[in-house]
Parts: C-alpha cells; structure tokens; sequence
C-alpha cells in the first residue's frame, strides 16, 4: 500500500533530488545516482579550513574566522547541485544543502551558543542581475533548520571581479575594503555562524570575518555548502 501512496505522489505532486533535479519518490533528497556519487568530507578533518586532512592544503593557516565546514567537495552530483543553485535558486537545492549542512553544525560545532546566522552578502549589482542571493537563502534555511536567528548582518559595498577568476594569490586583495556591517551595535559580542556556498582559498570568508570582528564581534564559524579541491600550489 506504502508503495502505492508513494507513487500516486509522486505522479501528482512530484519530488526531485537535490543535486540533479532527477524525479525522485517522497521522502528522499537523493536520487540513487547521487547517493552513490556525492562526494562527502569525512573525518579526520583539517581544524581550519574542515578539509579531509589528506586533502587539505591550507597548513593549518589562521583565519579571521576560528573554523569552516563543509558537507561536500565540489565534485561530481555537488559540482551540479552549485549549478542549480546559483543559476536558479531552486527551494529544493537550497534545503537540500541546509540540511546537510545542519547535521554538520550539529556534529562539529556543537555545543556553541550561536547568537545569529548570517550570509556572505553579494553586491546589489549581482543581486539584481541574478535575481536572488543563493547565500542568503542558505543562511536562512540552515537557520531554521538549527533553531538560530537569521540575520543579514553584511553588505557588499563594492562590486568585485569574480573570486573564480583569480588566482589564490589575487583573491584577497580583489576583497580589500568591499564588505561592511549593517548595523555595529548588532554584532557587539556576539558569536556567529556563517554561511556562503563555497570555499576556495577562504579569502571572501576571511574578509567578511575580518569586518565583523573590527565591529565587535566574539567569535564567526564559517560553514559553506561545498569546499573546493585545491592543488598543492593553493590555486
């Protein structure tokens, strides 16, 4: 009968996975080609930049931000899911990733008494040409998801070359000065969970942590919904 249900479901009101966009029975995020390919960062991870430590390449540098996170590499089934998330800003991408994500915040940070969630902002620029912020919208599901108040504590207040364009070395510098805080008596001691969808070098993480401290605040973890494979070189 549970078989049945399922299949009327799925005909009349139709479930899609996550990361392809695959038709997919209730009560799955996945489809079964997914499942088996996404490429998930398991432990031991690197305490700075959440890296596998085999993978990692970061060398235990110091950030702004105390650690970063992420579920997935972006590889395979999750290279495509970023897709769909920044190209359109599908609901079903977006809680697909946040609820991964939420069980990661469970697991490693744990314990820690966030005060807000918040997102790498884009510029009003970006915005208005992509039609929605795809961080933003992470943010404010994981938020839920982890029972922590949203808020847009950031804004991007100079349009930047894209990160992906750069070098490891000219990714920093391309950030230099081009976030702010919204309002610096809302961060004053507090301790904050970040969010963006990727991580590269960390640069755009560091510069927006780096802004939030100036203003105040305690202690930012960064979580992102993938990490990027670095070469050896960082780039």
């Amino acid at each position: 009968m549970s078989q049945l249900v399922d299949m009327l479901a799925t005909m009349l009101f139709p479930h899609h996975c996550f990361a392809c966009g695959e038709v997919i029975v209730p009560r799955q995020q996945m489809c079964e080609r997914c499942r088996e390919t996404m490429p998930y960062i398991l432990p031991p991870l690197c305490p700075c930049c959440g890296r596998n430590e085999e993978t990692c390449v970061c060398r235990g540098r110091r950030r702004h931000f105390e650690r970063c996170v992420s579920p997935f590499y972006y590889e395979e089934s999750a290279k495509q899911g970023i897709s769909y998330l920044k190209n359109r800003g599908y609901r079903v991408t977006v809680e697909g990733f946040a609820s991964h994500m939420a069980e990661l915040v469970r697991r490693e940070y744990g314990g820690i008494p966030f005060d807000y969630v918040t997102g790498v902002p884009l510029h009003v620029k970006e915005h208005r040409e992509r039609g929605f912020d795809q961080s933003a919208l992470l943010a404010k599901s994981l938020a839920k998801h982890v029972g922590v108040p949203y808020l847009p504590l950031l804004y991007k207040c100079i349009h930047t070359r894209p990160q992906k364009e750069l070098t490891a070395l000219e990714r920093s510098g391309n950030l230099l000065g081009a976030f702010d805080v919204k309002d610096p008596d809302a961060v004053q001691g507090k301790t904050l969970l970040l969010v963006d969808d990727v991580i590269t070098t960390g640069a755009t993480l560091d510069e927006c942590a780096k802004m939030l401290k100036i203003y105040g605040v305690e202690e930012v973890y960064a979580i992102t919904a993938v990490a990027a494979v670095l070469k050896k070189d960082g780039e």
